[in-house]
This record gives structure tokens, C-alpha cells and sequence, in this order.
């Protein structure tokens, strides 16, 4: 690899999402997610998914519940505390989560083939 290009690994993966909303309140609950990564060659199926669940899982409370607030005249974050943070809940994570790892997805480059 390129000495100066520190992503030696690029993954790709998709998802869809099954999501009812209440368009009177904005409320939202997601009822099924599909995820399918491109892992490479998985080194542990087991623990590549729980990293994928739980990746996923930041992701959808970044963009569902956290907020970004800076003040506008100093640009200082305000939302930096622990207190304000707010991860996703048990309510939170969608009722069905699937997550499927490409099969033949081998990454000849990669460690042992894995991405």
C-alpha cells in the first residue's frame, strides 16, 4: 500500500430499513433492518457481526437522537457532556435485525484474505 494512504482497507456493505412513522408527531420505530457487508474473507463470523450490530446501532443514534450544538459566536461545542448524550435504547434498535456477511468477498491484498 501507498505509504501516505493510512485506509488500507475499504468495506462496503448496504442496508434497508423498514420504518413506521407517525406523520403527525414525527415519531419514529424501526421495525426491520437488513445488513449486508463485505467483509472480506471473516475471520469470526461471530465477532464480525457483533462489530457490525454495534456499529450500526452509533450509527442509527447519531442520526436519529444526538444533537450537534455549537454556540455561533465562539464555535465552542455546547453539547459535550456526558449528560447530553443520548445512545439509543432498548426502544431504540429495530424489533428485527438481520445482518449478512458477503460470502466469496476475499480481499487478496488483505490479512489472511480479510477486509
Amino acid at each position: 500500500p501507498n505509504q501516505g494512504d493510512l485506509k488500507q482497507y475499504n468495506v462496503y456493505g448496504a442496508s434497508v430499513l423498514e420504518v413506521e412513522v407517525d406523520i403527525l408527531t414525527g415519531e419514529h420505530k424501526i421495525i426491520r433492518v437488513d445488513i449486508l457487508e463485505d467483509a472480506g474473507k471473516s475471520l469470526n463470523p461471530f465477532v464480525d457481526i457483533g462489530q457490525i450490530e454495534g456499529a450500526y446501532i452509533m450509527g442509527l443514534g447519531y442520526w436519529t437522537s444526538e444533537e450537534l450544538i455549537k454556540d455561533p459566536n465562539t464555535g465552542r461545542t455546547l453539547t459535550n457532556r456526558t449528560l447530553k448524550y443520548e445512545i439509543p435504547g432498548a426502544k431504540d434498535i429495530p424489533v428485527d435485525l438481520r445482518v449478512y456477511i458477503l460470502k466469496n468477498g476475499d480481499n487478496p491484498l488483505g490479512i489472511l484474505r480479510s477486509k
